[in-house]
C-alpha cells in the first residue's frame, strides 16, 4: 500500500511506557502473526507473537523486544 517506513518512538528513558530494548513489528495474514522488522539499539530480540488474533488481513501490531536469553 505504502512504500514509507517510518521510526516508532515509545517514550523515553524516564517515562513508564519506555521500551529499552526495542519494538517488534507483527502483521497479521488473515491467520496468524509474521514478524516484518525488529528495530533494537540494544541488542534485544523480538519476544513471543502478540496473543491476541488479528482483527483484518494486513494488521500491524507492535510489541517491546526482550533481552536475548542467555547461552
Amino acid at each position: 500500500m505504502w512504500d514509507v517506513q517510518q521510526s516508532v518512538f515509545l517514550g523515553g528513558s524516564s517515562g513508564s511506557r519506555s521500551v529499552p530494548e526495542g519494538v517488534a513489528t507483527w502483521r497479521y495474514d488473515g491467520e496468524k502473526w509474521d514478524l516484518q522488522s525488529v528495530q533494537s539499539e540494544s541488542g534485544g530480540v523480538a519476544g513471543d507473537p502478540p496473543s491476541v488474533p488479528g482483527q483484518f488481513k494486513g494488521q500491524l501490531r507492535l510489541t517491546p523486544c526482550v533481552q536475548p536469553a542467555c547461552a
